[in-house]
């Protein structure tokens, strides 16, 4: 479903109890449970909706877990395509089955469906861009708006631009302006059909890796894939080797057996397209002590190894949207500075351990070794499982300790 949405222009209401920049799945759902709580919401967004967006488009349990705390599951649920588990193949092409029923939607429907939430739940939806933002603190905020002259003033303001920093460090947010990572992604229609997640920790991808993941069945003995790979960036590396990216992903199609099995069956392919990462809970502040927050990739919500973000995202969306409501409510921002607290208490832990677990896996020997364990001992598999479940720590695996258990339990 296409969100209403309006071109922010002169005519725009200027004063609003919160502001929202980026419409994504963060800044939407905040702007669904502001707007649900009674608040008046703009949600801008600098592209008109649909849009689309690289990404591997999975929903796995965290962020179904989430938007069915939202009542937004089953709407979701209706557009996606469930795939009920996957494997995980090794830089030594040792094969892993692996339980986790995911649903893949392509973001252009994903994030739509949401910002339609949003506005049905009574937030406004503008088109604009957002060049400069201002915290006043106890005055407010204003957002700069391209083709408004004077400025957009809110209460609050929700900064949720993804991996598009430049307003963060605007505004005094941002602690690093190198990315995490990067990835690149096609869809891809074929005869051939995958009804698993295929994730493959390629030699020739570390430290990074390469998916399939099924995204629909067209209904005339075609399906449709998305598929790519992302690695991880070093300190030095400013903008990321996408050519050398698009380099490995011709490489992993030519040479990954489902992969060149789909590129034989092959019947249409959209162009590749890439975007940069921010993962491990790094890289800004998600407040800095005024009435602006920053939530999502934009304070590096996605996780470290997976690269996972949606559902992380989402989660910091319902952490925000609950301290910015009592703020609004109480007229005072001092519930604000609740917001980091909780995420430091509720979140951080969990991406120690992904990353941890990134600097492992990009050893192809001790991806070998673990895989190999986890296919001769089943406590080692039901540890994996645990861990894209969410109910372990990727250190129960990939540490010391964790090898030594492995290997001799």
């Amino acid at each position: 479903m296409t969100p209403a949405q309006s071109v922010v222009t002169e005519q725009t209401d200027a004063h609003w109890d919160a502001i929202i920049a980026g419409a994504g799945p963060a800044g939407a759902l905040a702007a669904r449970r502001l707007a649900a709580a009674g608040h008046r919401v703009l949600l801008v967004d600098r592209r008109r909706f649909p849009r689309d967006k690289t990404c591997g488009d999975a929903l796995i349990p965290d962020a179904q877990a989430c938007l069915a705390r939202n009542d937004l599951l089953e709407r979701v649920r209706a557009l996606a395509w469930p795939v009920a588990g996957g494997e995980v193949h090794s830089p030594g092409r040792l094969r892993l089955e692996i339980d986790c029923p995911t649903l893949t939607v392509p973001r252009r429907l994903l994030d739509a469906t949401l910002a339609a939430a949003a506005v049905e739940a009574g937030a406004c939806f503008g088109v604009g861009a957002v060049e400069d933002v201002t915290d006043h603190g106890d005055e407010g905020v204003s957002f700069r708006v391209a083709g408004r002259e004077a400025p957009l003033r809110a209460r609050v303001g929700i900064l949720a631009t993804g991996a598009h920093v430049g307003l963060l460090e605007r505004a005094g947010l941002l602690e690093r302006q190198r990315a995490s990572a990067v990835a690149i992604r096609c869809y891809l229609r074929s005869r051939h059909r995958i009804d698993q997640m295929v994730v493959s920790f390629d030699r020739s991808i570390l430290p990074g890796y390469a998916w399939i993941f099924p995204v629909g069945d067209d209904g005339d003995g075609t399906w449709r894939y998305n598929v790519g790979c992302g690695v991880v960036l070093r300190a030095g590396d400013e903008t990321g080797p996408q050519h050398a990216l698009r380099a490995m992903l011709e490489r992993f199609l030519r040479e990954f057996p489902a992969a060149r099995a789909l590129v034989d069956g092959q019947v249409g392919r959209e162009p590749t397209r890439g975007a940069l990462l921010r993962t491990g809970l790094n890289g800004a502040r998600p407040w800095a002590g005024g009435a602006l927050l920053a939530v999502g990739e934009a304070i590096g919500a996605t996780f470290p190894l997976t690269g996972e973000g949606i559902g992380k995202a989402m989660e910091t969306a319902e952490l925000a949207s609950d301290a910015v409501a009592l703020a609004l409510s109480t007229r005072t921002l001092a519930p604000l500075a609740e917001y980091p607290r909780t995420l430091v208490r509720a979140l951080q832990p969990r991406y120690l351990g992904y990353a941890v677990a990134e600097r492992w896996v990009g050893r192809a020997w001790l991806a070998d070794l673990v895989v190999r364990r986890a296919l001769r001992r089943p406590h080692v598999r039901a540890t994996l499982n645990d861990i894209l479940h969410e109910r372990a720590d990727p250190q129960r695996v990939f540490s010391l300790r964790g090898l030594t258990r492995a290997l001799v339990t």
